[in-house]
């Protein structure tokens, strides 16, 4: 089930993190890749202004290339903030979208190849939030808030996209990979350098060892995707003792979710597909002969047809760390004198 594409980021990522780095072929760009993102930052950064000084922006991102978790972080926060009472923005790029349309509303029955994958989970996931998708971040704030009343706007991704105003910077890192090799891009996985980390006002580490700074998934359950039956975690794990398993997904860290689901007792065969691609599902039940798969959330969005019986989705929720959410409680508090 390896396609070019798949080999291709299994390789880089292998260099970026690994210790045959090949990509150090791409050293002599260093310069002028280090030149280009410095020049961004000090050419757009200052020119930001707010678009409403009532709505505070929070930017969720990373500074590394691939999946960190900034997509559940930001659904964890969203969750925090409409149950403190308020009304949710997100904007987003909408990565791979194919709609013509320059912004998009997202509703819970949009497809994932019109309006991207990620925004369609967020806006499933938390239907209260008013989700916008659009190339440019700034725009995407401004259609939105005149769209729909709002009190807070997160930006989902767009650390890098200095021209849109920011309140509060979230970096989103993953404690296994860290910075990978250091190098910024295309020699490691760096979309800036490592200093970058000293100017956001919080960094969130998966399954790092700071409690202030680090969160966790946890499995709330698995839904079947064709009924809409929930089972908890002890009665997946119960039920499937022994079945034929396979765990599939187009996450951009596949390990962290199969590492996830074996140190839950689970034994399975493992199905990894480019980060955002859609799961092959015909050839995984050609090959398997499964009685059940086992999908994340991010990938039962990009299902082309009705899913079949056997098919679950893995219900996983980002804990966030408390000093984060008394950060929001202050910020939003300073809004509301």
């Amino acid at each position: 089930m390896s396609t070019v594409r798949n080999r291709i980021e299994r390789w880089i990522n292998a260099s970026w993190y690994g210790p045959f780095q090949w990509t150090l072929i791409f050293l002599p760009l260093f310069p002028i890749v280090w030149s280009l993102v410095w020049l961004k930052r000090r050419v757009t950064a200052h020119k930001a202004q707010p678009i409403d000084p009532r709505v505070p922006v929070i930017v969720v991102g990373g500074i590394t290339a691939g999946g960190t978790g900034k997509t559940p972080c930001l659904i964890a926060l969203s969750q925090t903030l409409i149950k403190q009472g308020y009304n949710v923005g997100v904007v987003s790029r909408g990565y791979g979208r194919r709609s013509p349309e320059t912004t998009v509303l997202v509703e819970a029955a949009d497809n994932a190849a019109a309006v991207g994958d990620e925004p369609l989970l967020i806006k499933r996931t938390v239907p209260a939030a008013h989700v916008l998708v659009a190339q440019s971040r700034q725009e995407a704030v401004l259609r939105l808030l005149e769209a729909e009343r709002v009190d807070v706007i997160l930006s989902d991704d767009g650390l890098q996209h200095y021209s849109l105003y920011r309140d509060l910077e979230i970096l989103v890192m993953d404690a296994s990979r860290s910075l990978g090799n250091g190098f910024l891009l295309p020699v490691g996985p760096l979309r800036e350098p490592r200093s970058r980390l000293a100017t956001v006002d919080c960094v969130l580490v998966r399954n790092g060892d700071d409690p202030e700074t680090s969160f966790v998934y946890v499995i709330r359950g698995f839904r079947n995707e064709a009924s809409g039956e929930r089972l908890s975690l002890d009665a997946g794990l119960a039920a499937w003792q022994g079945a034929q398993v396979v765990a599939a997904t187009g996450l951009g860290q596949p390990d962290q979710y199969f590492q996830m689901l074996s140190r839950k007792g689970l034994i399975f065969e493992s199905v990894a597909v480019a980060d955002h691609a859609v799961l092959p599902m015909e050839e995984i039940t050609a090959n398997f002969l499964p009685d059940v798969v086992l999908i994340t959330e991010k990938d039962a969005v990009k299902l082309k047809g009705p899913a079949c019986d056997n098919v679950w989705v893995v219900e996983i929720e980002a804990l966030l760390p408390s000093h984060l959410v008394n950060q929001l409680e202050r910020l939003m508090g300073q809004r509301d004198e």
